[in-house]
């Protein structure tokens, strides 16, 4: 597994050589030439935004270094982050990105950010493992007098600016649609992501803010799928072995609702027509939703980390944060706006507006 990744931007894009732009980057593979096109396409590119080439920053000479603390790259999701922090950084030449792989582990990653201080960035982007288990890191940079820009998890101590959707209302829009499929009575199942995490928090907080309104709605049984499929498959075939009924399935992430796919086909249950309800917004997802595969799927971009970066940059330029706002968590947040619901209806047209280049896992109950 990647141990640490280092972008660096050292040229004027103006007279960027063809050889320099065709680097393949780390983890991503894509190059800068790649990258700054898909840029044009990203959906916040109007957020926080800055033209084009060096970044000055009053009182500093030489370039700038922007430490990215990453919780993994196990998921597609986190790389597609990744690559939108890429972009960003292959805008301004004097920008350096030294990028972290925490591995899933809360002792790696506390470790991880305490290296990029020791390396003396001027800034950390973080994305958490867990809430709670990343405070020490948090405290660490903000310790130091650094700016601190927390993405997609939230960590419950004092940061610069926490950025990301508000996993609470789209869940509510997923949870809102399987109530209205089950017409508002039925046995559900829940496959969270990772415990402790505030996405994983936040969605399953969405999820009961409207199942409060249909008590016949049944929750059986919740386990934590960690956002992968792997400990998803074994899950869902213990929740089928214990629940004779089971008519839908709420999971935190697609790669989860794909596991429990495969249990309930290895089971001999697709009979049973269990629906599945997820999150994560990527193309795949989409086209999975529009085959009737998934009933909904909550579009959760990744497409935050350039973001990120524009607002380290404010931050060490003492520019302010339009729209930042006080929370019920020390420092700010910037929250972005929703994304719809995606159902088999709307499913077309957002393909092609999500991430990710991979195919669907085909349907096991769809042979």
């Amino acid at each position: 597994m990647l141990k640490r990744l280092i972008l660096t931007t050292a040229m004027s894009l103006a007279a960027l050589s063809s050889a320099w732009a065709e680097d393949k980057l780390p983890v991503t593979g894509k190059t800068c030439s790649e990258l700054l096109a898909f840029y044009k396409n990203l959906p916040f590119t109007s957020v926080l935004p800055l033209p084009d080439g060096p970044v000055s920053i009053p009182g500093k000479t030489g370039g700038i270094t922007v430490g990215f603390s990453q919780t993994g790259f196990n998921h597609p999701w986190r790389t597609a982050m990744l690559a939108a922090l890429q972009a960003e950084a292959c805008r301004h030449p004097n920008i350096k990105i030294v990028v972290v792989d925490g591995n899933v582990d809360v002792a790696k990653q506390n470790n991880d950010v305490r290296d990029l201080l020791a390396r003396g960035v001027d800034a950390v982007l973080m994305s958490p493992v867990e809430s709670g288990a990343l405070v020490p890191a948090a405290r660490a940079v903000m310790s130091a007098g650094l700016p601190l820009i927390v993405m997609d998890r939230d960590v419950p101590s004092d940061k610069t600016l926490f950025i990301g959707q508000s996993n609470v209302t789209m869940a509510e829009g997923v949870a809102e649609k399987m109530a209205k499929d089950l017409g508002g009575k039925g046995n559900i199942v829940v496959i969270t992501g990772l415990k402790g995490s505030s996405a994983a928090v936040d969605r399953d907080k969405g999820m009961k803010n409207v199942l409060a309104k249909y008590p016949d709605i049944k929750i059986l049984a919740t386990g934590d799928g960690q956002w992968i499929r792997d400990p998803s498959v074994p899950i869902m075939e213990d929740f089928l072995t214990a629940y004779p009924k089971i008519d839908a399935v709420f999971s935190h992430a697609e790669e989860s609702a794909w596991g429990a796919q495969l249990a309930v086909a290895r089971g001999n249950h697709c009979k049973d027509d269990i629906k599945h309800y997820t999150f994560d917004g990527s193309n795949a997802g989409f086209k999975a939703t529009k085959a009737g595969t998934f009933q909904a799927d909550g579009n959760y971009t990744p497409y935050i980390a350039d973001i990120g970066l524009r607002a380290a940059i404010y931050k060490l330029m003492g520019k302010d944060i339009p729209g930042e706002q006080a929370y019920q968590f020390p420092g700010k947040e910037l929250v972005l706006p929703d994304s719809p619901t995606v159902v088999q209806a709307n499913a077309g047209e957002w393909i092609g507006r999500g991430w990710g280049d991979f195919e669907p896992t085909p349907d096991p109950c769809k042979k």
